[in-house]
């Protein structure tokens, strides 16, 4: 057992590789050649491969719930919903979009991960709805209109579309009015500006 590894380094390498190769290659003995250590080390942490599968599901259904979550709060507290929301893709984690990808190759093979994954896109899909609603449009137009938001943002991920920061920016304002059918906040260029380049290099994001 290697006691310098911890239960996030576990969880860490089991999303490379689902990312790489998919869920069948989240195996305690490839994972743990991988790190080079003894399968000990992974029952220090974790009692059985299906307790590291829920860990796995649980990090990618945190990471939404706290985006969502967050930006619940910041509109609550006087920020533009519709700008939050474009701060979230923009300025994200640049592996995620891929991770998002592998989770739902996942779904399709276990029911579990497919109710998972379904809670999340209506959560997010309702908090899209609800800023549409606030600025006036209702009923089966908000519905539609964010489920084409956030089908547009996933198939953005699908597509691994390589644009740099500025090019998306520059985007922003067009999809906005696309998508919601509202004019784009004046400020929302300036506002997009703001995020740390640092993180967003090398993205592949919807603007």
């Amino acid at each position: 057992m290697n006691g310098r590894l911890t239960r996030g380094d576990w969880i860490a390498v089991a999303r490379k590789a689902l990312i790489a190769s998919g869920v069948d290659d989240v195996k305690v003995d490839v994972l743990a050649r991988r790190m080079k250590v003894t399968r000990g080390s992974f029952y220090w942490h974790f009692k059985h491969r299906q307790e590291l599968l829920d860990a796995l599901l649980e990090d990618w259904k945190n990471n939404n719930s706290q985006e969502i979550a967050a930006i619940e709060k910041r509109a609550e507290e006087g920020a533009t919903g519709l700008i939050e929301l474009f701060k979230v893709w923009l300025g994200e984690d640049p592996n995620f979009p891929a991770f998002d990808i592998a989770i739902r190759v996942w779904a399709r093979k276990s029911r579990e991960v497919t109710a998972v994954v379904h809670e999340i896109d209506d959560a997010w899909i309702g908090l899209f709805q609800l800023f549409l609603e606030r600025n006036g449009i209702t009923g089966t137009e908000a519905f539609v209109r964010a489920r084409v938001m956030y089908f547009h943002q996933i198939g953005y991920y699908a597509l691994a579309i390589p644009e740099s920061l500025d090019e998306r920016i520059e985007l922003a304002p067009y999809y906005c009015e696309a998508l919601t059918g509202l004019p784009a906040p004046a400020d929302l260029k300036d506002s997009l500006r703001t995020l740390d380049r640092s993180k967003a290099k090398g993205k592949r994001k919807a603007a």
